[in-house]
């Protein structure tokens, strides 16, 4: 495939989308469960596919949305900028992000990262240079009535969550948090 999205289309529970270097100008949508998103880092463990793979949302839309009750999403080994709404949003799914970069994006709430009600595992994430114009420039997380926010931080890989603005929240803002959040960050 040349597109990222026909890719996903495509895929199956179980599969992984395998994107080689470059810069895509798409805005994704990750519609099926277990599927893994991810570029030659996650098979390599090369950094350097980090920087040289860049999903681009072309200040056009969210860069990618894991569609609602979605589960076993994972992304790896991306950058994702340039979004209109937020990098990455994910709302009532599980996902889990890996040695990825969310830079560059703005929105209304949650700049880089907006999380709703949804399971998140972060690992080695790199969340920085985000705009919001109202709460979480960096990642906004809220639990909906009924619907509660998990979001686990590696403690050995750590996450490094720096330089965003906002309203309010400049790099994390939590709204309707039911418990403590252990956030081991570099």
């Amino acid at each position: 495939y040349t597109v990222i999205q026909d890719a996903l289309d495509a895929a199956s529970p179980g599969d992984t989308v395998l994107v080689y270097p470059g810069r895509y100008f798409e805005n994704l949508s990750i519609e099926s469960d277990n599927i893994t998103l991810m570029s030659l880092e996650g098979t390599t463990g090369n950094p350097a596919y980090i920087d040289s793979t860049i999903i681009d949302g072309n200040r056009i839309y969210t860069v990618v949305i894991v569609s609602f009750n979605m589960q076993n999403v994972h992304i790896r080994g991306l950058s994702l900028t340039n979004g209109l709404g937020t990098g990455l949003a994910v709302g009532l799914s599980s996902l889990s992000l890996t040695n990825c970069k969310i830079y560059n994006n703005t929105g209304t709430i949650g700049g880089g990262l907006n999380i709703g009600g949804a399971t998140v595992y972060l690992s080695g994430v790199e969340i920085y240079d985000n705009y919001a114009l109202q709460l979480g420039g960096g990642i906004y997380a809220s639990e909906p009535t009924g619907h509660n926010a998990s979001i686990t931080f590696d403690p050995v890989n750590r996450c490094s969550i720096y330089n965003n603005r906002a309203g309010s929240g400049q790099d994390i803002y939590i709204q309707h948090a039911t418990s403590d959040l252990y956030m081991p960050l570099d």
